[in-house]
């Protein structure tokens, strides 16, 4: 035995008898009696700590368990709502770790460094002959700060060359409350990482489906994840100028006549995001200099544009409001996507994912996907879901995020809306 992966999903009267059910049926996957690591997506639905203690009586003692609430589920065998979903990995040629920190909303800073400082290092004995270094990022999703959280895990990581993955927790969309877990730990207002070190590398990919319709244009005020004026116009109107044409052409939806609240203007705001070209940060522990430095070689360069949506947008008059966090002085783009474009992404997404691994063998695997890309696709979610399964051929769980965390790929900052990453394990 290398490396084994086995996936499960169900639904219950409760939350231990889910969660017992999805681990008996992820066990079925693997050979050993308990697994190194199991990670659970778990719809509100369930009461997290009986889904956690359910999971715990099945699975056995050792077994690092992580995870967070959801916005919809799914295994290569489909997707759920309403379900505890987990994935399990037994291997001889990885180790897992996992830390949890508090109050991520009120200092980020201490919250990552402390979940940081708590994995261990790159000398660390218990990683001896594990040279290579993942590590899994899940973090409340109503902190609407995704992009700092991922900044300063990378930056805490003390420069390694390696890669964070992962999502931000959801709520099944009703936006009040999200969670993460580790052992039989539920917090809010919080992050869990999970560092893998392995023998060999793992594949992590990205991608969005989205392409940019409109020219440049520069976030000239904005307050948190507000945005007031692009190019000093009011950003609405700018939005709806850049996309007026192709939304009639498109969709048949005049920009002029949209509503406030209104299913047209949901529409839009979902298939025209904003693509993200270049963005200031502020100063964090004296790096913003090198931050930027890299978003502008390498982000502007290639064109990789990380998207955000601005979905939280009710008016429609003034400001655009978005999930996270855009600073003034940020450069964007509208862009557009379609359910082609975003079944293709993920299609894309896999492929290079598999193609990582220089003909290895696939185990199975983790995808951070958007519930952004869930409303863009509808009924043909699935679709995408069959795309990945056919693309590598494994087993692999995952869920609807509130926003993706990938920092492996240069072409992007490390994260992101509207976008499908992917982590796999070789056997």
């Amino acid at each position: 035995m290398t490396t084994e992966f086995g996936t499960g999903q169900a639904t219950g009267d409760t939350g231990d008898a889910a969660a017992m059910d999805a681990i008996r049926e992820a066990m079925a996957g693997i050979s050993a009696d308990e697994p190194d690591f199991c990670q659970v997506f778990c719809s509100p639905a369930y009461d997290y700590d009986a889904v956690l203690w359910g999971a715990r009586s099945v699975i056995g003692s050792e077994t690092e368990i992580v995870g967070c609430s959801s916005s919809g589920e799914f295994t290569e065998s489909g997707s759920g709502n309403g379900t505890v979903t987990v994935g399990v990995v037994s291997s001889d040629s990885m180790r897992f770790f996992s830390s949890i920190s508090t109050e991520l909303g009120a200092d980020p800073e201490r919250c990552l460094f402390e979940a940081v400082h708590d994995l261990p290092a790159k000398d660390d004995p218990a990683v001896d002959g594990y040279p290579h270094r993942t590590v899994i990022n899940l973090h409340d999703g109503m902190a609407g700060i995704g992009n700092k959280v991922t900044r300063l895990t990378e930056q805490y990581l003390d420069g390694e060359d390696t890669p964070v993955v992962g999502g931000s927790a959801g709520d099944d969309l009703q936006l009040q409350e999200t969670h993460v877990f580790r052992n039989g730990r539920v917090e809010t207002d919080a992050v869990v990482l999970v560092l893998i070190a392995s023998e060999d590398p793992l594949p992590v990919t990205v991608n969005h489906g989205h392409e940019p319709i409109s020219e440049s244009m520069t976030v000239t005020r904005a307050e948190g994840s507000t945005v007031y004026e692009l190019d000093g116009r009011p950003a609405f109107e700018a939005w709806c100028d850049a996309i007026r044409e192709d939304a009639m052409e498109t969709y048949d939806i005049d920009v002029d006549e949209l509503e406030a609240g209104s299913d047209d203007l949901v529409l839009l705001l979902g298939r025209y995001e904003l693509g993200i070209e270049s963005e200031p940060e502020a100063d964090v522990d004296g790096l913003a200099s090198r931050i930027k430095s890299f978003i502008e070689s390498k982000l502007i360069s290639t064109k990789g544009y990380n998207i955000r949506w601005p979905g939280h947008t009710t008016d429609t008059e003034g400001p655009l409001d978005f999930a996270v966090t855009v600073p003034e002085g940020t450069e964007v783009r509208v862009t557009h996507s379609n359910k082609s474009d975003q079944v293709y992404a993920v299609r894309n997404a896999a492929t290079n994912a598999v193609n990582e691994l220089g003909g290895g063998t696939v185990a199975g695997g983790f995808v951070y996907d958007c519930a952004c890309r869930a409303m863009i696709l509808g009924d043909d979610f699935d679709d995408a879901v069959d795309t990945i399964h056919s693309a590598i051929d494994a087993p692999f769980a995952g869920f609807e995020t509130y926003g993706e965390v990938c920092s492996a790929d240069e072409d992007y900052t490390g994260y992101h809306n509207t976008s499908s990453v992917i982590l796999l394990f070789p056997e």
